[in-house]
């Protein structure tokens, strides 16, 4: 009678118990030595006692600082919902993006960054901040009035007009930032992005695809000529659409006289 072999059966799930059992071992091992630590020689637990806040003022922050306080103290600081944490602000609309760093023993700190508004929109039901992305934010702040330029036409609240005077706006913003804080409102039409400016009656036409073209030529002609004349408010037009000139509309001639029926 052949005897039994004497090898035992392969386990294929012994090295993972093992991986386990020693990784629970250093984990528990590690705690108790920052127990031990805490209690008899003096070191500071990580937990979360303090929340620095950074990119943001007034309200905002005020409003920030409650969610984070409440999600966070009290927290380990290496073991609490950071995704949680970050859901939740950024799922404010002024929350652009979130930074979050942690500063041991018991600090925890938060940059964050805001929206940046760059149009007032005009709707019946109230008026809105815009952001550059394209987000509508708050509302109408008599606290935080923004000197930026009103989209009040109600064509150009439509979204293709919209996305294309949010770029207007950015590219004013980014490129010629002395002629886009002069302006009080813009508008999109057929031949493009209108502007129109303070203390200027005319529109200003601006081109689709660069709309800060010709703003240092006009800048001149505005503050050499066009201020000094008795029929500034006259002007039908301003065209800067051209390359390297400008396209003033002169003032409308006065109507010809009505012919006067003639006795028979």
């Amino acid at each position: 009678m052949p005897l039994l072999p004497r090898t035992r059966p392969r386990r294929p799930w012994m090295p993972w118990v093992r991986v386990a059992l020693v990784a629970l071992l250093v984990t528990g091992a590690g705690y108790g030595a920052l127990e031990l630590g805490h209690r008899y020689l003096g070191l500071q637990k990580l937990t979360i006692e303090q929340v620095n806040i950074s990119g943001c003022r007034g309200e905002r922050l005020e409003q920030a600082q409650a969610i984070a306080d409440k999600l966070c103290l009290g927290k380990p600081l290496f073991w609490f919902d950071a995704e949680k944490l970050r859901e939740t602000l950024e799922g404010r609309r002024w929350v652009k993006g979130l930074l979050i760093r942690r500063d041991p023993p018991d600090r925890l700190s938060l940059v964050i960054e805001e929206r940046k508004p760059i149009l007032w929109l005009v709707r019946p039901e109230g008026v809105f901040l815009v952001s550059d992305d394209g987000i509508v934010l708050d509302r109408l702040n008599q606290v935080d009035l923004l000197a930026i330029p009103v989209v009040a036409d109600p064509k150009s609240q439509e979204d293709k007009p919209m996305v294309q005077l949010i770029r207007t706006a950015t590219s004013l913003r980014n490129k010629q930032k002395e002629f886009y804080d002069r302006l009080t409102e813009l508008r999109w039409s057929d031949r493009g992005p209108v502007a129109f400016l303070e203390g200027l009656d005319a529109p200003i036409y601006l081109s689709r695809m660069e709309p800060e073209k010709n703003i240092p030529n006009f800048q001149m002609l505005y503050l050499n000529e066009l201020s000094k004349r008795q029929d500034l408010a006259s002007l039908r037009y301003i065209d800067l659409r051209w390359d390297d000139e400008i396209a003033v509309g002169e003032p409308q001639d006065s109507l010809p006289p009505r012919a006067q029926p003639q006795p028979r």
